[in-house]
C-alpha cells in the first residue's frame, strides 16, 4: 500500500464523500487515485477561497467535517481568506495541501515552505506528515479535532512524497473501526440557574446565538421562552437560524454596538445567554456592551467562553439542547403561568401591528422601484416555506433577516467572520451537502466579485442554485461609516464606472441569467425556475441604499 491509499481508505471510512479541492502537482498523486475510488466525488473549485467556502457550507449544513485538499502554499495563502470566516463559523473541516517532496525541500523548491505556520492563525491544531506510517493516525486526529469544541479547522500538510511512499504495516489504519463520539453531556449548575430565573421573574431576557442552532435546540429555546414568558433576543452577530422568527417572544436582532445592546437590555435584571461568544458587536463604541448591575447565566459547550469578556453569575458548560431539556424541568410552571400567557398574547398582538406596518412601508418605498426592502421582500416571499437561504449582501441583509420567517436551524446562513467571498461557494456547498435541495444565495455585488468562480462550479455540478446579486454600485457600508464621522468625500468605494455586468459575467460560466427590473419579474423568475435542474442568477439593480 502507498500513502495515498492510506488517505483514501480513512477518508472512506470517515465517511467523507465529497473532495472539495483544486489541484496542483503536488496533489497529483491523489488526483491520480480518484479514478479508483468512486465513493469519493472530488468538487473542483476554480480559486482556493472558494474551495474553503463550499466546504464550510457543506459541512455546517450536514453537522460533520468536510475535507479539502488545495496546492502547496499558494493555494493555502489564498484559502486563508474564507479560513478566517470557517473559524468564526466554527466550521469543522480538514484542510489539507500538498508540499514539496521531502527529499529536496532543503533547495526550497517552488511553492513549498513552512504551511504548519502559515495555517497557525485559521486552525485549531497543524502538522506536517513527517512519513507515511503515522499518516492514518494524523488525519483521524484532525477529524477528531476538526469535530470537537469548539469546533473549527484543522491543517494537515501533505509532503507528495509521502502519499507516493510504500506501506507494509495494515495498523498504519489507525483504529479501522469506527469510533463512538458521545455527546449529551448535562451542564452542571442548573438547579442553581432555575433559582435565578425563578428569582428573576417578569425581569428575564434570553439571548441565543449559533450554540444553539449548532446543538439543534431551537425547539428546547422556544420551550423555555414559553413556558418563562421571557422575551428572547438573537446575538448581535448569528450565522444562522437561532429561534423561530414567527414565536410571539422573539424580539429580533440584538444592534451590533455596545449602545445598542446595552439599551435593548437595560430594562431586564437577568439574562440568560444560550450561545459562544457573549455580545460580539462591530467595530468600538464608549461605554460597557451591558447594563450595570446586570445578573448574566451563560451556558455553552466551550469552557473557555465562560467570563472570557462579561463577568458571569454563574456559568454552565454542557450539551446546549440536553442542558436546556433538564432546565425546562427545573421550573416553576405555576410561577410564570399568568406571566407567560400575558406576554404571549402581547407578543401576538405586536407581531400583527409590526406586520401591518412592514407591508406598508413595503408598500409605499415599492413607488421608488426596487429599494433594498422591497427587493429583499420580493426574494423570500415568493419562496416555499421553510427555504433555505444564504445571505452575503449588507445593503439587503437587515432587511432579509426579518422577512425570511423559518423555523428551522438549516434555512438561514449569514457570514459571521465578515470576511468577503463566501456566499456564492458557500450556498454551492450547502446545497451539496442538503442533497441538492434548492438554495436562494443572495449576494452583493461587492461580495460576488470575491468568488464569482463558484458560478461554475454550481454549473459543472448543476445544482438548484439561485443567485440573486443585489448591485447598489458601491461599498455602501464604507459609505456610511465615512459619513458617520462627517467624511463626505471619499475614493475607492463606487463600483459603476465601469458598471458590472453580472449577467454576462454569469454566462461565462455557464450560468443563465436576467436582469429583473421589477418586483413582478423577480417573482415570476423565483416561481419558474426554484427547483430547477441547473442554477440560475437574478441581477438585481437597487435602487437606492437602504
Amino acid at each position: 500500500m502507498r500513502g495515498v491509499d492510506v488517505l483514501c481508505e480513512v477518508l472512506a471510512d470517515e465517511g467523507v464523500t465529497h473532495i472539495f479541492g483544486n489541484p496542483g502537482t503536488t496533489e497529483l498523486p491523489l488526483i491520480a487515485e480518484l479514478p479508483h475510488r468512486s465513493e469519493l466525488q472530488y468538487v473542483l473549485g476554480l480559486q482556493e477561497g472558494t474551495v474553503v467556502a463550499m466546504a464550510d457550507g457543506y459541512a455546517r449544513i450536514t453537522g460533520r467535517p468536510a475535507f479539502i485538499n488545495v496546492h502547496a502554499g499558494a493555494g493555502l495563502g489564498a484559502a486563508i481568506g474564507n479560513l478566517t470566516n470557517a473559524v468564526a463559523h466554527r466550521a469543522p473541516i480538514v484542510v489539507t495541501a500538498g508540499n514539496a517532496d521531502t527529499r529536496h525541500a532543503i533547495a526550497e523548491p517552488l511553492l513549498s515552505g513552512d504551511l504548519v505556520g502559515l495555517a497557525a492563525g485559521v486552525a485549531k491544531w497543524r502538522h506536517e506528515v513527517r512519513q507515511a506510517a503515522e499518516l492514518g493516525t494524523v488525519v483521524r486526529r484532525a477529524f477528531r479535532l476538526a469535530a470537537s469544541p469548539p469546533r473549527g479547522p484543522v491543517f494537515v500538510s501533505l509532503p507528495s512524497d509521502i502519499l507516493e511512499e510504500e506501506i507494509d504495516d495494515r495498523s498504519v489504519f489507525a483504529n479501522p473501526a469506527r469510533s463512538i463520539l458521545a455527546s449529551g453531556a448535562i451542564a452542571g449548575g442548573l438547579d442553581r440557574a432555575a433559582e435565578f430565573i425563578a428569582q428573576a421573574h417578569d425581569s428575564l431576557a434570553i439571548v441565543v446565538g449559533d450554540a444553539v442552532a449548532e446543538a439543534d435546540a431551537l425547539d428546547e429555546a422556544a420551550q423555555l421562552a414559553s413556558l418563562l414568558g421571557a422575551p428572547v433576543f438573537g446575538a448581535a452577530f448569528y450565522s444562522r437560524r437561532v429561534f423561530p422568527t414567527a414565536h410571539p417572544l422573539w424580539q429580533g436582532m440584538l444592534p451590533a454596538t455596545a449602545e445598542g445592546v446595552r439599551r435593548s437590555l437595560e430594562r431586564f435584571g437577568t439574562v440568560l445567554l444560550l450561545d459562544h461568544q457573549a455580545f460580539l458587536v462591530y467595530g468600538y463604541t464608549a461605554g460597557p456592551t451591558l447594563p450595570d448591575g446586570l445578573q448574566l447565566l451563560h451556558l455553552t459547550s466551550e469552557p473557555d467562553q465562560i467570563g472570557r469578556t462579561h463577568p458571569v453569575v454563574l456559568g454552565m458548560v454542557g450539551d446546549v439542547r440536553a442542558s436546556l431539556q433538564r432546565l425546562i424541568d427545573l421550573i416553576p410552571r405555576e410561577k410564570f403561568a399568568a406571566l407567560a400567557a400575558e406576554r404571549q398574547d402581547a407578543g401576538v398582538a405586536a407581531h400583527a401591528k409590526a406586520r401591518q406596518r412592514l407591508e406598508a412601508t413595503i408598500v409605499e418605498r415599492s413607488s421608488a422601484g426596487l429599494h433594498p426592502m422591497v427587493a429583499a421582500h420580493a426574494l423570500v416571499d415568493s419562496l416555499p416555506a421553510e427555504s433555505i437561504v444564504v445571505d452575503e449582501a449588507i445593503t439587503t441583509g437587515s432587511y432579509l433577516r426579518g422577512l425570511h420567517g423559518s423555523s428551522g436551524a438549516k434555512t438561514y446562513w449569514f457570514c459571521r467572520g465578515g470576511g468577503l467571498g463566501w456566499g456564492m461557494p458557500a450556498a454551492a456547498g450547502i446545497s451539496l451537502g442538503a442533497h441538492r435541495e434548492p438554495v436562494l444565495a443572495v449576494i452583493g455585488d461587492g461580495s460576488a466579485m470575491y468568488a464569482p468562480q463558484a458560478l461554475w462550479t454550481a454549473a459543472r455540478e448543476r445544482l438548484p442554485i439561485i443567485f440573486a446579486v443585489v448591485d447598489n454600485g458601491e461599498y455602501a457600508i464604507l459609505k456610511r461609516g465615512l459619513e458617520a464621522a462627517g467624511v463626505r468625500q471619499h475614493v475607492g468605494l463606487d463600483l459603476g464606472d465601469p458598471p458590472l455586468d453580472f449577467v454576462a459575467l454569469a454566462a461565462s460560466m455557464g450560468v443563465p441569467a436576467s436582469r429583473p427590473e421589477s418586483v413582478e419579474e423577480i417573482r415570476s423568475t423565483i416561481a419558474s425556475r426554484w427547483g430547477s435542474s441547473g442554477p440560475y442568477l437574478l441581477h438585481v439593480p437597487l435602487s437606492a441604499r437602504g
